[in-house]
């Protein structure tokens, strides 16, 4: 029993320090009493299979629409969800989806919702759950996990969602990633959505995708510092601002700065481009691929 919660405890500390999680280092800690794990995939997914003690949690618990864009739901409502889903304040969160359309960005979007409440130790499960049920030796659950309300106190910590007013106010003076396709940051199509074309100014072009591998794995640290430190220029202590069509695709980048790389100044513009290029006063570029320079 000593050696489990040893071995528990290492394992959750490096998820912890990492941001992400192994189907291995997973299977090893099923049984503890802390750790939460939350499935984002479809109903029908996860009837099918899921990984043992899962919850099922949607993305409207955690958005609402404002508008034509959508913003993070309230104090209260974060409340009510993370409780319903069984989460104290020492719990410790795995979320994964079913490698469909947006559910690893599902999946970043719940994290930073949780974390900006006052949660501390979240990760997502590289690769999803398909590196789960690619191993022999992982059990596939279709029974429904019993219903545990947690007491988690949510707490909303200003700093790291910001506003189109905090944007416009910092175009050239903080550098900016947009995490759309590049075919809708250089204004060749349109993002869905989204009424005009182009991209902030002085934003530069960083599609989440090319984070991961094409199963899906986050790529080595080696690249992601080729990517963003040798690539963006970025500065891990100063600040970066993140945006994309509607805040999903950001939070994947937000998630990958702020908790694996620990860009601890890493703010996301949450309403993203639902919100300001369906306005006609704020500036857009097309045509342009852009850097920034302190």
């Amino acid at each position: 029993m000593r050696s489990f919660f040893l071995l528990s405890l290492l394992v959750l500390s490096l998820q912890a320090a990492t941001g992400f999680i192994s189907s291995e280092a997973l299977n090893k800690i099923l049984d503890d009493k802390k750790l939460v794990i939350i499935d984002v995939g479809s109903l029908k997914d996860f009837d099918e299979g899921h990984i043992p003690h899962a919850m099922r949690s949607e993305i409207t618990s955690w958005r609402k629409p404002v508008g034509l864009h959508q913003l993070m739901r309230s104090n209260v409502s974060i409340e009510k969800e993370m409780r319903r889903l069984g989460i104290n304040q020492d719990s410790q969160i795995v979320i994964y989806g079913h490698n469909k359309s947006k559910e690893a960005l599902k999946s970043s979007y719940i994290a930073l919702a949780m974390i900006t409440h006052g949660l501390k130790k979240v990760a997502l499960l590289d690769g999803q759950f398909a590196e789960w049920e690619d191993e022999d030796d992982r059990e596939i659950s279709t029974t429904l996990t019993k219903n545990r309300l947690g007491d988690f106190n949510a707490k909303y910590k200003k700093g790291t969602i910001v506003d189109l007013e905090y944007v416009k106010a910092n175009i050239n003076k903080v550098p900016m990633l947009e995490a759309r396709p590049p075919v809708f940051y250089y204004g060749t199509l349109r993002s869905r959505g989204v009424k005009r074309i182009g991209h902030i100014p002085h934003a530069m072009s960083s599609f989440w995708k090319d984070k991961f591998e094409i199963d899906g794995m986050l790529k080595e640290q080696e690249v992601l510092n080729e990517i963003f430190i040798s690539g963006y220029n970025l500065k891990p202590k100063k600040e970066v601002i993140l945006y994309c069509t509607g805040g999903l695709e950001a939070s994947m980048n937000w998630f990958i700065l702020s908790q694996h790389m620990h860009f601890n100044n890493a703010k996301i513009y949450d309403a993203s481009l639902r919100e300001w290029a369906n306005r006609d006063d704020t500036p857009l570029v097309r045509y342009k691929w852009e850097t920034f320079g302190y």
